[in-house]
């Protein structure tokens, strides 16, 4: 993988695992690089021994970059959103949920200005 696209990576997810003892407290923070392609890294403390593993033969110890496919990274997604006692935040599906509401609330700006500006009109005063 090259240096420069790793550097140009975006923040979609993230998960902790939020364990009382911090040793075996770990992270997994899932990215899509520039060419469109997702990487989770893996951030564990010292007694967080199995490390992560999605697929037959790929598997990381307690420090790494596993780069997976879109199958692998929602089943990770929908795996890790039912884990109980820890945290998991999906920032793409916030992201697009912000950008949707905001798209709906212009649409009905844009809907109500028109309406005004029909309603203030009188009928000879249209073009056609």
């Amino acid at each position: 993988m090259e240096k420069r696209k790793y550097e140009s990576k975006t923040l979609i997810a993230e998960y902790r695992y939020l364990s009382e003892n911090k040793e075996f407290r770990f992270s997994e923070t899932a990215y899509r690089l520039k060419n469109g392609s997702i990487i989770i890294e893996y951030k564990g403390a010292p007694l967080s021994l199995y490390g992560l593993k999605l697929t037959y033969k790929k598997n990381i110890g307690r420090k790494g970059i596993f780069s997976v496919n879109s199958d692998d990274y929602e089943f990770w997604k929908s795996f890790r959103k039912r884990t109980d006692g820890s945290s998991f935040v999906d920032y793409e599906t916030e992201r697009n949920d912000i950008l949707e509401k905001a798209r709906e609330e212009y649409n009905n700006q844009i809907s109500s200005e028109h309406e005004n500006i029909l309603e203030s009109l009188s009928c000879e005063e249209l073009p056609y």
